[in-house]
């Protein structure tokens, strides 16, 4: 018998909608018998009371559950009680007319629990991971091909870079890039770094990176390039504090003897990564990275506290570096 039950999982959540809407088209169920409900607000016995009902006027009806987190160890954001019992029950008998979808945005599910065991036995259980940086290129050239148009290799490089494995940046980010060369057939590294956004990441990146040359004009115009693009300026302070505090535990592991290998597994980062976390961490002083790290600190309690504009007060730690 066909299983009834799909459990869609994994850290992609662009995927995971993906392969959501792909079962709704296949079934074709009309939207009156398609309910969502959202386990972060909703309790789950809704949901399976909702899918151990007949379908309205049709021979199918779709219930989806979202954000499904009993499945794993994450914590939610608002604290549900739910009836997991009335959702094994239905998993062991499920409604013949009913489609049930769960959806697990999570990295890792805990298959050391009883519900969890049960329900990747009994449903159609897909993992849905971010691509790999393999078949992110491939995917670009083929997209790219489509429209009749080709790209360089390091523009396509780039476009990864930039995009860092997250298929919603990716599919969005190529979207405008196909508006910007409509007509243009030759897409090239340059095109890229005018048109892909960078992430935020990267940009925090290149201003401590700026800060440690003493470069504190492009600190300032890629800080300033950020505000604009709309990122907040409190959260690229935050990723600047957690970049000082990232040197000075590398420092510190690099003392206790810890080689780049060792780094590299302590973080659970690529050698790569580990190579410019090393890099950083050894182009600095210790004594200028804890001064500054008392800046920032000063510099959040002073913003959160309404003493000084948040942009404005950054803008002054970066001048003042």
């Amino acid at each position: 018998m066909e299983k009834t039950i799909y459990l869609f999982y994994g850290e992609d959540n662009f995927v995971i909608k993906t392969k959501t809407d792909q079962i709704i088209k296949k079934y074709d169920v009309d939207e009156f018998n398609i309910t969502h409900y959202d386990m972060e607000e909703q309790a789950v016995e809704e949901a399976i009371n909702d899918a151990s009902t007949i379908p309205f006027m049709s021979d199918l009806k779709i219930v989806v559950i979202k954000n499904a987190y009993f499945l794993s160890n994450e914590k939610p954001k608002k604290e549900i009680k739910h009836d997991i019992e009335a959702l094994r029950r239905y998993i062991e008998n499920p409604f013949e007319t009913t489609i049930l979808i769960i959806n697990a945005a999570y990295k890792k599910l805990d298959e050391r629990k009883a519900i969890t065991k049960l329900v990747m036995s009994r449903s159609n259980a897909t993992k849905c991971d971010p691509l790999s940086s393999d078949d992110l290129r491939g995917w670009i050239k083929r997209q790219v091909g489509k429209q009749n148009k080709r790209i360089d290799l390091d523009a396509v490089e780039e476009f990864v870079k930039r995009v860092e494995h997250n298929t919603i940046v990716a599919v969005n980010e190529l979207r405008k890039l196909m508006f910007y060369v409509e007509d243009i057939d030759h897409i090239t590294l340059a095109t890229i770094k005018e048109v892909i956004t960078k992430n935020i990441e990267d940009n925090v990146y290149e201003i401590s990176n700026a800060i440690f040359q003493n470069d504190r004009s492009k600190a300032l115009s890629v800080y300033n390039d950020l505000v604009s693009y709309g990122e907040d300026p409190i959260q690229v302070l935050g990723m600047l504090t957690s970049k000082y505090r990232e040197i000075m535990q590398v420092k510190q592991l690099k003392k206790a003897g810890y080689d780049k290998a060792e780094i590299a597994n302590y973080y659970n980062v690529s050698s790569g990564r580990a190579y410019y976390m090393l890099k950083n961490a050894n182009q600095v002083k210790e004594t200028v990275v804890i001064k500054h790290l008392k800046k920032l600190e000063t510099l959040d309690f002073q913003i959160k506290s309404g003493r000084i504009d948040k942009k404005t007060g950054l803008e002054l730690f970066l001048l003042s570096t």
